[in-house]
């Protein structure tokens, strides 16, 4: 069979054609990267958005192919080496192979409770899981710096601002993919002229022409409004709250914690993962045992309550929404202090803890280390130290403080606030 007879074509609404080689095409066979077409990549954003039901699959079909356009940029432009474009294209194929069930929703609970996040699941997964691990060996490719890659860990700093700052390749696929499936137009960016002037500079950055100033600019601000319109709306943090809440108490409840063991601690992931039967843990196997619980009456009321309340869209409110935008990172002592009051306050009234949440988020804007770089003079400077740019003038930090409950504590609520 002729090398281009390899080759498989997928359409993807965002990039047009992807083309998988051999390389990609048996990375995408294995059954973790086929996981993620059974997770949603924007959690419980469809109980807002209908059409926010693309998945983390397509996304990292589409990182993939905004690494391979880079690549082949550097490549050309003599900053990169050609042995490195496989290496790149593969750390950006999996990079969200380590997410959990419901994206961000579930990943709280493992953080609060295990101090783990995706990217470290991500990295567990190439590591040890067997299929991934087969396959990246046979094409030449060490898992273990694959990983670094995908976790920010690597030893040449461009290959991690390729995939972990700014305007890296996940952020470039992810504002449109979102936006498009959403309706919300602020995430439109012009993604080619970003391309077609992203380059690094000495030091590793993420850097880009002058001519593209504009282009940044409104890619900056563009995810800005998203964080507000989607990844951080309040009904849409209400629920993934909510799913948290529910996933936390079956962890504690003996009579349904079995329904979803392995996947009740880190050792029991781990053992998936090295055993090969991580991809049954997705959003179908959670969605599913919640219906079970309801359709046999397992578990306490309170649980079954919180699981109606989710499935049938009344779930929590948000009755306190406080949103700030800061140059410095941290939440006000006076707004920590409100938090607090209206929790013991409600503790005290005999309120159960599961059917009300505080939430404090805050939210970088610009990162300090990894903002873009604008190429002027033979010298890259942060795009924020420009003068005429608008980036100096915009928040580094959105701070959002919420208090969420039960609809039918709102009246209780009010009372607090």
């Amino acid at each position: 069979m002729s090398k281009e007879n390899t080759k498989k074509y997928v359409f993807d609404e965002i990039h047009g054609y992807i083309i998988l080689d051999s390389l990609m095409r048996d990375l995408v066979d294995t059954p973790p990267l086929q996981r993620l077409r059974r997770i949603k990549q924007l959690s419980q954003a469809w109980y807002v958005f209908p059409g926010a039901v693309h998945t983390r699959f397509s996304h990292s079909l589409g990182v993939m192919k905004l690494a391979e356009r880079v690549a082949d940029k550097l490549i050309n432009d003599g900053i990169i080496s050609k042995d490195d474009r496989d290496l790149l294209r593969t750390a950006a194929l999996l990079h969200d192979v380590g997410h959990t069930p419901y994206s961000h929703a579930l990943e709280y609970v493992f953080y609060s409770n295990y101090g783990i996040n995706h990217e470290e699941l991500s990295y567990m997964i190439i590591v040890e899981e067997p299929h991934i691990r087969e396959v990246l060996s046979s094409h030449g490719l060490s898992p273990d710096e694959v990983a670094k890659v995908v976790t920010g860990a690597h030893e040449e700093p461009a290959f991690n601002n390729l995939l972990n700052s700014d305007l890296d390749v996940d952020r470039l696929d992810y504002l449109p993919r979102d936006a498009l499936h959403t309706g919300v137009k602020y995430g439109l960016i012009d993604l080619e002229r970003i391309i077609q002037t992203l380059t690094l500079d000495d030091e590793g950055y993420i850097a880009v022409h002058p001519k593209a100033i504009h282009a940044v600019e409104s890619f900056y601000v563009s995810r800005l409004h998203m964080y507000r319109s989607v990844y951080y709306h309040k009904t849409i943090t209400g629920y993934q709250l909510l799913l948290a809440a529910i996933y936390e108490m079956v962890l504690f409840e003996r009579e349904v914690k079995s329904l979803l063991e392995p996947f009740t601690s880190l050792e029991g992931i781990r053992k998936a993962v090295k055993e090969g039967s991580i991809s049954v843990w997705d959003d179908f196997l959670v969605g599913g045992i919640l219906n079970v619980i309801l359709a046999r009456r397992l578990g306490s009321e309170i649980l079954r309550e919180l699981i109606k309340a989710y499935v049938n869209r009344r779930g929590y409110k948000a009755f306190y929404n406080y949103i700030s935008f800061k140059q410095e990172q941290g939440i006000t002592q006076a707004e920590i202090d409100k938090l607090s009051r209206i929790s013991r306050a409600l503790l005290a009234r005999g309120v159960n803890a599961y059917t009300f949440r505080t939430y404090t988020e805050s939210v970088p804007i610009i990162s300090r280390e990894k903002e873009v770089r604008v190429l002027s003079n033979a010298r890259s400077v942060k795009i924020s130290e420009l003068g005429d740019s608008i980036i100096k003038s915009l928040p580094r930090y959105m701070e959002i403080v919420r208090i969420y409950a039960l609809p039918a504590l709102e009246e209780t609520i009010k009372d607090l606030v």
